[in-house]
């Protein structure tokens, strides 16, 4: 007796897969194999043991920002290359991890055809985030950082679950230590006019985000 496939349901694609295609879209059919294997030596990087917070998911989550807010982005296909790219390389006992990834972009992206004014933009939006101040004149940047910063804005819960992750990542820093590095960050984010660009992420994230920062503060302090 035999069995026919036909009429079976297809095996759903993982949400890697789903983001992968995605990725190789960006590159065109001819690209699909480099571009590929490029989607998935990155996904390496973001899933390697030393990452709590900065891993896939937070690629996966701020993509998803930048999809609902796709009709406002000029160049959605550098802003989107940035997210992939902006914390590929992540070595919290280094100080350059923005320029690594940034250089790390812009070898790959060559590699690969993408114009040269596309890859400039990569590579700025990715610097932007040393010091997460968007670029004069360049309204992708807002939403891109708006984007890496949403976890910020998150409900309480999530919001504890995150800065669990973060000091995870620093687990070889002393408690003093990170309490000490820990509270300047939080305290540069919260002494801002504003912590989002964006009036819509302003609106949505920033009471919640500040709450979130001054909870932390409190009990690091």
């Amino acid at each position: 007796m035999t069995h026919s496939l036909e009429g079976l349901p297809a095996r759903e694609k993982t949400k890697l897969e789903v983001m992968q295609e995605d990725f190789c879209g960006i590159f065109g059919e001819n690209k699909k194999p480099e571009a590929l294997k490029l989607s998935k030596k990155i996904a390496e990087e973001y899933q390697a043991e030393n990452r709590s917070y900065h891993n896939f998911e937070h690629i996966e989550n701020s993509l998803s920002f930048l999809d609902e807010r796709r009709q406002e982005i000029r160049d959605l296909t550098g802003v989107k290359l940035a997210m992939w790219f902006h914390d590929v390389v992540y070595d919290t006992k280094a100080n350059d991890n923005e320029e690594r990834s940034a250089q790390y972009a812009q070898n790959y992206l060559e590699q690969l055809g993408i114009p040269e004014e596309i890859i400039a933009h990569v590579v700025a939006l990715i610097r932007a985030t040393v010091k997460h101040e968007a670029i004069e004149n360049d309204s992708d940047s807002a939403i891109f950082l708006d984007a890496d910063l949403a976890i910020l804005g998150v409900s309480e819960e999530n919001y504890d679950k995150y800065a669990a992750k973060i000091r995870k990542e620093y687990a070889w820093v002393s408690d003093e230590e990170y309490r000490t590095g820990r509270l300047k960050v939080l305290k540069s984010f919260l002494n801002r006019p504003r912590i989002y660009f964006t009036e819509e992420a302003g609106k949505e994230l920033e009471q919640q985000a500040r709450a979130n920062i001054e909870r932390e503060i409190i009990r690091l302090s």
